[in-house]
């Protein structure tokens, strides 16, 4: 995905959700509507399906999801949730929607569940250290 949208001149920033998964985010010009950019994003998610079947899905049906990547193409609308990045969310043991270098992804991707979710206490130490990944990742050029 990250290779598809930098195709097409966007930056992308992952941010561990503090859930179950990733999100990924790009700096969006403003020239389309949510409808047109949800439809794009399918567009890559069934393309990228098509290349990668035995790793990615794109439709919500979980008896097709087990071992794979889901690519929530759905919401990239208006009318949607995502939790922001830096977020605390509402559970017992609050993890952090927490903005993550490629680096991050690209070594957890060796490993099962190596790209854990982080807690508040990781998430100030790392920005303490190193700054905004998240800001920093959406403004390369």
């Amino acid at each position: 995905m990250r290779e598809r949208l930098a195709g097409i001149g966007l930056n992308t920033a992952p941010v561990t959700s503090g859930s179950k998964g990733m999100q990924l985010y790009a700096a969006l010009p403003g020239e389309q509507d949510s409808d047109t950019i949800r439809d794009i994003v399918r567009e890559i998610a069934q393309d990228l399906t098509r290349a990668r079947p035995e790793l990615i899905v794109w439709k919500m049906t979980k008896t097709l999801r087990p071992g794979k990547v889901l690519l929530d193409w759905s919401q990239n609308v208006a009318a949607k949730t995502t939790i922001t990045p830096y977020s605390l969310r509402g559970e017992e043991a609050p993890f952090v929607a927490a903005p993550r270098t490629w680096a991050e992804v690209e070594r957890g991707a060796d490993k099962r569940d190596a790209l854990r979710q982080l807690d508040m206490d990781d998430v100030l130490a790392r920005v303490e250290s190193g700054g905004d990944v998240f800001a920093t990742a959406l403004s390369k050029t």
